[in-house]
């Protein structure tokens, strides 16, 4: 039955998984990047338009990059190994529950992760968040079944898959399983804390993935000191400060299609003293709690804490109490996100015959007394409709590979600017540097440019630009669905006159 599920998902996570261009801002970095060290065999220093870029380590960049070389440099292969990760870590979210409870929460578990909205969303979608999520919940798994099995083997794998959450992420990836960990043993065997092995295996993590740290601070020493405190300490204190429950309202969303019902699991869960839960609970509670002291708030923070969620949502769907509050809520959360799929489509790209089937597949799960599993029909189809109807229609206001193979073809006529604005992905497209941040006036000829009219040139494309960020998917939907922040570009060759310049 678990292969059947698995295939289902992986179809959701695959259909169209290329379709769309370079998405701006983020997963430009990653494309271009990635592009350049397959093209430079640099593959410890990552470099995005002939700037570095020190971020994040280089463990995505390696991914994408790998891909490039197997299936072409492609959107496709760009995002190839999120999907793969992502549904990873759906199967190591079966495993955990078939071993906690049983085979039936372990599918439950695998389903409402791996078809949760804000993890689905950054599977197909290249940024270190899925690597990392699989490489943080690995380093779980692999230490509790040693643990649990009294077994070392795991146990030191378990500290070569935090390495690879650290190559992916930073010092996080080590923080995070061993806070966990500890908490954890704190609360049911505070003397195994003590065992060398885990001091060797701190030690282990520090060579495995220290190098590249040490690296880049011998090569790049201040641009990468400047970035790593701002990565991994400003984030912390500074930069941006949001309400401390911030979370507690995100998941509502985030965790769909299983919403607030983490929320009754995790009560459920503390008042029935569910001893084979106390491993997700202490994993939930500790990366919410840490995170929600962090004054700088990213929705995608908690993803490491999705796995526990499903964990917790799915014993507890599948137990005998709270039955009337579990199936109430599980037939509204199954027709607010049908609800949701409609309105959207009415909005934005109607199918009727596709919202039927998904609103019959509901009212097959609701007539077959399978209540529970209502979320999830609303959550999948969503997800379908977006994949089968809204993405293609979105491309029609992307022209950005064609624009980019443009930009490509006319560079034996001079260097390439944008000025006005910058479109992350266009580097990868033309396949070199795209000068930005500059005047039209200190554009030094010969050059082709891409400026926002007003301007006085021999054009050679003209079209509309998004300006904002398409990485807040929804507000990008409601600007095409309204025209809004899209503005008149033009390419051309040795521009003159004046821009307008736009706030």
């Amino acid at each position: 039955m678990f292969y059947l599920f698995f295939l289902c998902v992986a179809l959701i996570y695959f259909v169209n998984l290329g379709l769309n261009t370079v998405w701006i801002p983020n997963e430009s970095f990653y494309a271009d990047a990635s592009r350049r060290m397959l093209e430079s065999k640099d593959f410890l220093t990552p470099v995005y338009n002939g700037e570095l870029r020190l971020n994040k380590p280089p463990m995505t960049y390696w991914l994408t990059a790998l891909s490039f070389a197997l299936f072409g440099i492609n959107e496709f292969a760009l995002r190839f190994f999120q999907a793969v990760l992502g549904l990873g870590t759906g199967v190591i979210a079966y495993l955990l529950g078939r071993r906690l409870c049983d085979e039936k929460t372990g599918i439950l578990s695998f389903l409402a992760l791996s078809l949760s909205l804000q993890f689905v969303a950054n599977a197909r979608y290249t940024s270190p968040e899925i690597p990392f999520v699989f490489f943080i919940t690995l380093t779980l798994y692999l230490w509790f079944r040693g643990y649990e099995e009294k077994r070392n083997v795991f146990i030191y794998l378990s500290f070569l898959s935090a390495s690879a959450a650290v190559l992916t992420k930073g010092p996080a990836g080590y923080v995070l399983p061993a806070m966990v960990v500890i908490i954890y043993l704190l609360i049911t065997d505070w003397r195994e804390v003590f065992k060398p092995k885990y001091y060797i295996g701190t030690a282990f993590v520090f060579l495995a993935s220290g190098w590249w740290f040490i690296y880049q601070y011998l090569e790049n020493r201040e641009a990468f000191l400047e970035v790593f405190i701002k990565e991994n300490v400003k984030r912390i204190y500074a930069l941006q400060r949001d309400p401390f429950y911030y979370y507690l309202l995100d998941i509502n969303i985030s965790f769909l299609p299983y919403s607030f019902l983490v929320f009754a699991a995790l009560i459920w869960a503390v008042r029935r003293k569910r001893r084979e839960l106390l491993f997700p609970l202490v994993w939930f509670l500790s990366i919410l709690s840490l995170f929600s002291l962090v004054k700088m708030k990213i929705p995608v923070y908690i993803l490491p804490a999705f796995p526990a969620m499903a964990l917790l949502v799915s014993t507890f769907l599948l137990s005998e109490d709270w039955k009337r509050f579990k199936y109430a809520s599980s037939i509204i959360l199954g027709f607010l996100l049908f609800t949701t799929t409609a309105f959207g489509g009415y909005l934005f790209k109607l199918n009727i015959l596709l919202l039927i089937i998904i609103f019959l597949s509901l009212i097959a799960t609701l007539l077959s007394r399978h209540f529970i599993y209502a979320p999830l029909v609303g959550g999948a189809g969503l997800l379908i409709y977006l994949s089968i109807v809204f993405l293609p229609e979105v491309e029609k206001f992307r022209p950005y590979r064609k624009l980019g193979e443009m930009l490509y073809s006319l560079r034996e006529k001079g260097a390439v600017y944008e000025v006005g604005h910058f479109h992350h992905n266009l580097p990868f497209y033309s396949r070199g540097k795209v000068i930005r941040n500059v005047e039209l006036e200190e554009v030094k000829k010969p050059a082709v440019v891409l400026i926002k009219e007003p301007a006085s040139c021999e054009s050679l494309w003209r079209g509309k630009l998004y300006i904002g960020s398409e990485s807040r998917f929804f507000v990008f939907l409601r600007d095409i669905k309204r025209g809004r922040r899209f503005e008149w570009f033009r390419v051309c060759l040795n521009p003159i006159g004046e821009i307008q310049t736009h706030p």
